[in-house]
């Protein structure tokens, strides 16, 4: 039903404890991308996520160019200032813009800049990932804002990405590729 498609978080447990390994998740991703996609049928609440993603590149519908804006004194480089470091922090939409996220991104630019380590961020050249989109079933979305990223992260080719977003580390790691953008992609908590 309607309902459940809906209400499902996409978290897996349920695959997890299912005694025959039934996969019901690929059946609900295919379900949400019919549903948005061919009937644009989906609770009213998306639109504004989706419109916001579209819009800004991310699903709170910031302005775009204030992405680094949680970083303002803290001499953190771009990578249109810095091209080539050894680090690529991808931060990410909550690292950017929600008020928790934002102190956890400055508390990692500290630690970054105390072990001095060599990093830069896209600030407003970064786009969100497109997880939500895709997760949320609108695929067209999300391959817009992933092959955005994808071409950014193609013209830099970081030696390594590091990111500060379950989310962002799954989608980068697991899902560019398909986009041509393969590169190392390091958890802030396993680095």
């Amino acid at each position: 039903t309607g309902d459940v498609l809906w209400s499902c978080t996409t978290c897996r447990a349920c695959e997890n404890i299912c005694p025959v390994n039934i996969e019901q998740l690929d059946f609900i991703f295919e379900a949400r991308k019919y549903q948005v996609l061919m009937e644009a049928n989906f609770p009213p609440e998306v639109q504004e996520t989706f419109t916001n993603l579209e819009n800004q590149s991310n699903p709170w519908g910031f302005a775009a160019d204030r992405r680094a804006d949680w970083a303002e004194g803290m001499d953190v480089p771009l990578m249109t200032d810095r091209p080539e470091p050894d680090l690529l922090w991808f931060v990410g939409c909550a690292g950017a813009f929600d008020d928790r996220g934002k102190k956890i991104s400055q508390a990692m630019a500290r630690v970054l800049q105390r072990a001095e380590v060599n990093f830069a961020i896209l600030g407003p050249e970064e786009a969100c990932n497109g997880d939500m989109a895709r997760r949320a079933g609108n695929e067209y979305l999300a391959q817009m804002l992933m092959q955005q990223n994808a071409e950014v992260l193609n013209q830099y080719r970081p030696k390594k990405i590091l990111t500060g977003c379950a989310h962002c580390f799954n989608v980068l790691k697991n899902e560019y590729a398909q986009f041509d953008a393969s590169f190392e992609i390091l958890s802030h908590a396993e680095y």
